[in-house]
């Protein structure tokens, strides 16, 4: 009798079980949900480059060295710290100088090309013209591109994460709804996409010779996800 009371007891234990584990299991909803904050900039980069062409490698990497040494004297006169200028891409080519030379040259580069990018930290946001002119002035090829961003986006990403899930929970009650559910937790969060987008900068200048003048749209913020809730009726 006490064998049989044992093993009644078991059977029981189990079917607790196993509904337990279906309800917990419960029904999965995925939704999607994304969250954005706008914010003004506080730091500024520009991207510049610098390029030269010689007959010998050694002639080229010498004058290169020496513009670059040049912008960044510039930029120090700016007060521009020297850890905040970074070498982004540096490359040594060659174009062999065909024989015999084509009778109409399309003044294509021949010989030996260095071609140097670099970027410049600008934390007085400001400045950024006055830097990407300095560039210039001294000798840069080129500016690829002046992009504005935050310091520290921490904050930021926190705000568009909160967002994020809050969109995310809001899609999946409604569906839960209407199939005549409830949303009782989460499985698992997914993110998605860059956390980070800055907003095109476009440039300016007011007159010939005038400083050169940048448009600081706002920094946005965004984070993506897919959560996976679980729901039951």
């Amino acid at each position: 009798m006490k064998r049989t009371f044992i093993c009644l007891l078991s059977v029981a234990l189990l079917l607790v079980a196993g509904t337990v584990g279906a309800r917990a299991a419960g029904t999965e909803i995925t939704a999607p949900g994304t969250g954005s904050v706008s914010l003004q900039p506080d730091i500024a980069t520009v991207n510049g480059v610098v390029e030269t062409t010689a007959e010998t490698a050694d002639d080229a990497i010498s004058q290169n060295n020496a513009i670059y040494g040049r912008i960044v004297a510039a930029l120090e006169r700016l007060s521009i710290a020297r850890s905040d200028i970074t070498l982004a891409y540096y490359n040594v080519g060659y174009n062999p100088r065909p024989q015999p030379m084509p009778p109409n040259p399309t003044g294509e580069r021949y010989g030996y090309t260095v071609s140097r990018s670099f970027s410049v930290k600008v934390k007085k946001i400001g400045d950024a013209g006055r830097v990407s002119d300095a560039c210039m002035s001294s000798g840069a090829t080129s500016i690829n591109g002046v992009t504005f961003g935050l310091s520290d986006p921490t904050v930021a990403r926190e705000q568009a994460t909160a967002k994020a899930v809050a969109e995310a929970r809001a899609n999946a009650a409604a569906i839960a709804q209407a199939a005549g559910l409830r949303v009782v937790g989460i499985k698992s969060i997914e993110l998605g996409g860059g956390p980070y987008a800055p907003g095109p900068v476009p440039m300016m200048r007011a007159a010939a010779n005038a400083p050169t003048q940048f448009d600081q749209s706002n920094v946005n913020v965004t984070v993506s996800l897919s959560v996976v809730f679980l729901a039951e009726p």
